[in-house]
């Protein structure tokens, strides 16, 4: 299982920029301006548009996103098992997720990324899933 932090931002490119500058090497061109993931020698950093990026209301928070080496249906059910309520598993356009709260609430998501997906552009991947 991989961990990737996400840095909510009033402006993805931007911060891309800046990360970049740092030493991180963007995974795959951030084509949307609303997501974008970063890698450094000993992790990842997502980049992903604040909800309200006007406002600094969660500009700066950190999520936590979980990427799973298993499929996701027996892990929510081992997580149900042990007390924890899962979502549904939804496919998105980089892949399948659920969310979980941890024992203090905070909102965790675990991904089963497709690599093949990941490694194309956002407007490819959104494409085909609106053809779908």
């Amino acid at each position: 299982m991989r961990i990737t932090p996400i840095r909510f931002v009033r402006d993805v490119e931007a911060s891309r920029a800046f990360y970049a500058a740092l030493g991180l090497a963007e995974r795959s061109p951030a084509t949307s301006g609303t997501w974008s993931e970063l890698r450094a020698g000993g992790g990842s950093l997502g980049l992903h548009i604040a909800k309200d990026p006007g406002t600094h209301d969660d500009t700066g928070s950190v999520a936590l996103q979980f990427t799973s080496d298993e499929r996701l249906e027996p892990l929510a059910e081992r997580l149900a098992a042990a007390g924890y309520e899962t979502s549904p598993v939804t496919d998105e356009t980089f892949g399948r997720f659920f969310t979980v709260r941890d024992p203090d609430g905070y909102l965790i998501q675990v991904n089963e990324a497709d690599e093949e997906l990941q490694g194309l552009s956002y407007e490819i991947r959104e494409s085909a899933a609106l053809k779908q």
